[in-house]
């Protein structure tokens, strides 16, 4: 919250924080589809499993909707 304030980069920069949380978030869908999947690092997408991309984003809550 510090660095929103003083408008100074954080400790570590923001494209490490996405990585990590990516690295995460794609080992749980791994664990609920309980098969290798193929991670596509620039698309940001599985390769060939429709499945596994769905996982990616869920519906947003209506009151929050853009547009």
């Amino acid at each position: 919250l510090e660095c929103v304030r003083s408008r100074q980069q954080p400790i570590a920069p923001v494209e490490v924080a996405h990585r990590s949380c990516s690295a995460c978030l794609l080992h749980h869908i791994a664990m609920k589809t309980k098969r290798k999947l193929y991670w596509d690092p620039v698309k940001e997408r599985f390769k060939n499993d429709d499945e596994a991309n769905a996982m990616l984003s869920r519906p947003g809550r209506p009151q929050y909707a853009i547009g």
